[in-house]
């Protein structure tokens, strides 16, 4: 049902009654970052995988990402390097039940993000492109930099964004995803004391990516599709809260045309847990006058 909304709103041209906007407040999204800003988000996330019919794969994650602002360039490009820096898992299938996991081959490997300042992905690289390897919430889990090319809107306003990406946060070889998603404004909200510009979206999507094991190679391609709702900070700039839920309909491609479905569902919630600026040298040096 999802997916059927999804493209019928997406189909739609959408006209805005430029009349009644001038009636309406209008917010600002925009994300800025300054060189030598760290940023740790906590990610609690839930999973449901089904992989050809077999039995559900029942996950209860909680990650902690780590982001670095390494330099602005002269267009107002953000280099940002993110990274996995704590990841704890509750597993259950089957007969196994609460199964803890705190092993993931994507710790603390550093991936490079490019972005202007509506989450353009301007270019992207990671430092072990050799290496494959998948985050835990698999190849297009959800992801906290995304376009959504806008930077002030009226309130309860549309607009479509599309774009082809390489999730480079997810995983070695990159994930590539084309997607479309639809955007309304939402308002400013309250957070504790921290003021947010909101925005919901729904979002489709195609995706693909090379799987390589010690066992065997296949392609898995998916549909996707999803809604979110970011909350970024009016006096900061940026991402506070994001909620992502996402639905997977999966294809594993094997050698000889030999196929398998899967689905997985997953719900994220990224809560910014704290910021540091780089600190900066005040000291003043005293000139001793020459007498």
């Amino acid at each position: 049902m999802l997916l059927v909304f999804s493209q019928e709103l997406l189909s739609q041209n959408l006209v805005v009654d430029t009349t009644e906007i001038k009636k309406k407040d209008t917010i600002n999204f925009k994300l800025k970052f300054y060189p030598g800003d760290t940023l740790v988000y906590i990610v609690k996330s839930g999973d449901s995988i089904i992989i050809d019919y077999g039995k559900p794969l029942i996950k209860s994650r909680t990650e902690k990402i780590k982001i670095v602002c390494d330099s602005v360039n002269k267009d107002g490009h953000f280099y940002l390097t993110q990274s996995l820096i704590e990841f704890s898992s509750t597993e259950s299938q089957g007969d196994e039940k609460n199964i803890e996991n705190k092993l993931s081959p994507w710790l603390n490997r550093n991936s490079v993000i490019v972005t202007d300042s509506v989450g353009n992905r301007i270019s992207v690289f990671v430092n072990d492109s050799i290496n494959a390897a998948l985050c835990p919430g698999g190849a297009f889990q959800p992801y906290l930099i995304f376009p959504f090319n806008a930077n002030k809107k009226a309130v309860n306003e549309s607009w479509i964004a599309s774009s082809l990406d390489e999730l480079v946060e997810n995983g070695v070889p990159f994930p590539l995803l084309r997607q479309s998603s639809l955007f309304r404004a939402k308002g400013i909200v309250d957070t504790l004391g921290d003021k947010c510009s909101r925005f919901e979206f729904i979002k489709t999507g195609q995706g693909s990516i090379p799987v390589v094991t010690e066992k065997e190679q296949f392609k898995v391609t998916n549909v996707i599709n999803g809604f979110g709702v970011m909350d970024i900070s009016i006096t900061r700039n940026l991402p506070v809260h994001f909620y992502s839920s996402v639905e997977q309909k999966l294809t594993l491609h094997f050698p000889n045309d030999v196929t398998k479905p899967g689905l997985h569902y997953i719900n994220s919630y990224f809560t910014l847990e704290s910021l540091k600026h780089k600190k900066i040298n005040n000291n003043i040096k005293k000139i001793k006058k020459v007498r």
